[in-house]
């Protein structure tokens, strides 16, 4: 196996027993387990369990921030803003992605909370820059972009943390809908 090919391996490897274990209760002989390497071939490439978790991380919110992808103002906007929702949705409750990211990153150093919280701010970010966009075009009442911008965020990431937490089955499909419906209908019956 050439180099790329065996780091990609351990790396895929370690992305798995850290979303069935967690990282805490994981450890680098888990990991050379799963891959079946020599513990000293893991460390060619890693200089610890924190190093490729770091690296694992940073490749999740990668993962996730790529399914978004910019609004065509062009086009029409809701068909589009629905397929950023229904990617988003399906990358953040993958398994593996919603527990490294929502349950065992947060804590473990602060090296790991500055990523989250970058994270999240990117995420931030670009909501809020959606949300202007969608108020100079018309298409998103007015008021303050960045509390809207939070709200939106915890609407889309609050009901896969829950699930999570409580190990039941999340339908993304319909936690699509859900939200779509919300975003485009709102709460309330007038």
């Amino acid at each position: 196996m050439d180099p790329d090919a065996r780091r990609a391996a351990i790396l895929l490897a370690a992305r798995a027993v850290f979303a069935r274990k967690g990282y805490h209760k994981a450890g680098i002989a888990d990991i050379v387990s799963e891959v079946g390497v020599a513990r000293g071939t893991f460390y060619r490439y890693f200089e610890s369990k924190r190093d490729v978790f770091q690296q694992i991380l940073q490749s999740m919110m990668a993962e996730v921030v790529s399914v978004v992808v910019p609004i065509d103002v062009a086009g029409e906007i809701p068909p589009q803003v629905f397929a950023n929702l229904d990617r988003l949705i399906r990358a953040i409750t993958a398994e593996d992605v919603c527990r490294v990211l929502f349950s065992e990153a947060l804590g473990i150093d602060e090296e790991a909370d500055d990523a989250l919280r970058a994270f999240y701010g990117q995420a931030l970010g670009r909501i809020e820059a959606a949300l202007q966009t969608g108020q100079g075009l018309g298409i998103v009442q007015g008021g303050d972009v960045r509390l809207k911008a939070r709200c939106l965020l915890g609407l889309i990431k609050e009901p896969v943390v829950q699930a999570s937490i409580d190990g039941a089955d999340l339908d993304a499909d319909q936690l699509v809908t859900e939200i779509h419906q919300l975003l485009q209908h709102g709460l309330l019956r007038v």
